[in-house]
């Protein structure tokens, strides 16, 4: 390579960093305001876990414990003396999804840069994840697939290392990270030890007895010691299932087989809202890969995404045949109907893209035999959950009013995972434009719900978020200018009082109750994490 094409080079591998960065800060910051995580799904039914830590009540729920100590060590050093919980527990689950998201990314770039992909393909390609509706949808909630993520790329990058050079330390090295994962949810469990099997029992079958011995002992007394800490604490075990049938009626029912690929492309387009494609997995699953079929985030009536997007496109009925006006005072485009139906735009965009990714997904996991086994991931996560709700194993999990047992977020951290690697090879190969990853950007940014209209209601549900965000002086000028809180003083933890006594406010007054083996085994991939990296970057220096 030329002096002057390497120097350009450089600068544009500093340049996507830099944009990495600021993008990836960005979307932290934007879902801390436009979102509120004690509203998310399910954060009621799982919030006992918090409290378990704090009074040591048993929680009657299956989910490992490692995901939810973390929120719970996170709250208590920072957030125990807040006077509003609300707002606390927002922001400190929303930073350890965040931390956690971070963690996962280093571990893809030492996967990708195991297999000698460019760090300018790697940045490029965890712009794409940094605005992967399910990457967003996945960092907004309080559920343990996020972990699962972070942890599966330090999983494979040890088994692909010891693929290569049969040092049995890295397998070694992959076992907190496996135990980890694996005893955080049953799906988790199930899906990821099943795609383990898939793509490297030959491994098995070519090791040593000893060193075969030694791993076995290793895993399973790891996850013995982690089970019986999270079983004292939960009074089940990870395979007693204590959602779907188990506590509601609606859920008790098997899947058709005809759910696997029954489709109506016309009623996805003419009818993308939720429920009316409960009959339909490719449906679903289409409609919330880039979007939020479920209404549950960005689409979410109650959280600030939705409220005031500006329109840029509004439809009008005529009874003459007229073209489009534009606007040129609010940048908006009139279109004339001359029969009035519904026109779901945002939807329509999610459809599009969703289906030319899959094409590029299925086209790249024909054709690439050497990553076909990480593109296929997401593939072997449908197809576990589909055999889950079809045959009703381990119980029924299906509500036929709803479908929402296939949610991607489920399938989340293989989903994620053959999406990045489709996108780093695409971007390696050329074959996808840098151009294209600003269109998507923009694009998703849409989705989710920007620009915004100035308005009153919106900016008084931002005042205490931003009053207590460490951006407080820069968003105050964004989101509140022109309004009677321009003014307001940044004051970290200043939010509102409460009206009446919170009782979680006295409940996290109590001492933590810390968990001894999962502790462990977070200090120990936390620090085997750092040594890897440490240790590649010494054999780097020694090599030049």
């Amino acid at each position: 390579m030329k002096l002057s094409e390497k120097i350009i080079s450089n600068k544009f591998e500093y340049f996507l960093f830099l944009l990495l960065a600021v993008t990836t800060l960005w979307l932290k910051e934007i879902n801390f305001l436009f979102y509120d995580t004690n509203e998310s799904p399910d954060f009621g039914k799982y919030f006992v876990y918090i409290k378990h830590f704090f009074d040591n009540s048993l929680t009657s729920h299956e989910h490992g414990l490692m995901y939810y100590y973390l929120h719970a060590l996170n709250y208590d050093i920072f957030y125990s003396e807040s006077v509003n919980t609300y707002l606390a527990l927002h922001k400190s689950i929303q930073q350890v999804n965040f931390y956690i998201y971070l963690f996962g990314l280093l571990g893809y770039f030492n996967l990708f840069r195991f297999f000698n992909f460019s760090r300018i393909s790697i940045y490029l390609t965890f712009i794409f994840i940094n605005f992967f509706p399910p990457s967003i949808s996945m960092r907004l909630v309080f559920k343990p697939e996020i972990l699962a993520f972070a942890l599966m790329p330090w999983v494979i990058y040890f088994i692909e290392k010891y693929s290569r050079d049969k040092k049995i330390k890295h397998l070694v090295f992959c076992i907190p990270f496996l135990v980890s994962a694996v005893t955080l949810k049953g799906n988790v469990l199930v899906i990821l030890m099943v795609y383990l099997f898939y793509s490297y029992y030959k491994l098995i079958f070519k090791m040593k007895l000893k060193n075969f011995l030694l791993i076995i002992l290793l895993f399973f007394s790891t996850t013995l010691m982690v089970t019986l800490e999270n079983n004292s604490a939960n009074g089940k075990n990870i395979l007693d299932i204590q959602s779907g049938s188990a506590n509601e009626a609606n859920y008790d029912f098997k899947a058709p087989s005809s759910i696997i690929f029954k489709t109506d492309l016309y009623e996805l387009l003419s009818s993308p809202i939720k429920h009316s494609h409960a009959d339909s997995f490719i449906g679903i699953t289409l409609l919330e890969t880039t979007g939020d079929y479920f209404d549950l985030y960005w689409d979410n009536d109650a959280t600030n995404y939705f409220k005031n997007r500006k329109n840029f496109i509004e439809f009008r009925q005529s009874n003459e045949i007229k073209g489009p006006e534009f606007n040129s005072e609010n940048f908006a485009i009139t279109i004339y109907q001359q029969r009035k139906t519904d026109v779901y735009i945002y939807e329509s965009i999610g459809l599009i893209i969703s289906i030319y990714l899959f094409y590029l997904l299925i086209k790249n996991t024909l054709q690439n035999k050497k990553y076909r086994k990480f593109l296929f991931a997401s593939f072997l996560g449908m197809v576990i959950l589909l055999f889950h709700s079809i045959s009703g194993i381990p119980r029924n999990n299906f509500d036929p009013l709803v479908g929402d047992t296939f949610k991607p977020l489920y399938y989340s951290f293989v989903f994620i995972f053959s999406f990045a690697f489709l996108f780093v090879i695409l971007f390696e190969s050329k074959k996808i434009k840098t151009a294209h990853v600003f269109i998507y950007m923009f694009l998703v940014v849409f989705l989710l719900g920007f620009p915004k209209e100035q308005d009153y209601d919106l900016q008084v549900n931002l005042v205490n978020k931003i009053q207590d965000s460490i951006y407080c002086e820069i968003e105050k000028n964004i989101y509140l200018r022109g309004s009677d809180f321009k003014n307001i003083d940044c004051k970290i933890d200043q939010g509102i009082y409460p009206d009446s006594p919170d009782p979680k406010i006295e409940l996290f007054k109590n001492d933590l109750n810390h968990k001894p083996f999962n502790l462990i085994l977070i200090f120990s991939y936390v620090s085997i994490a750092f040594y890897s990296i440490i240790n590649k970057r010494k054999i780097k220096f020694s090599s030049t």
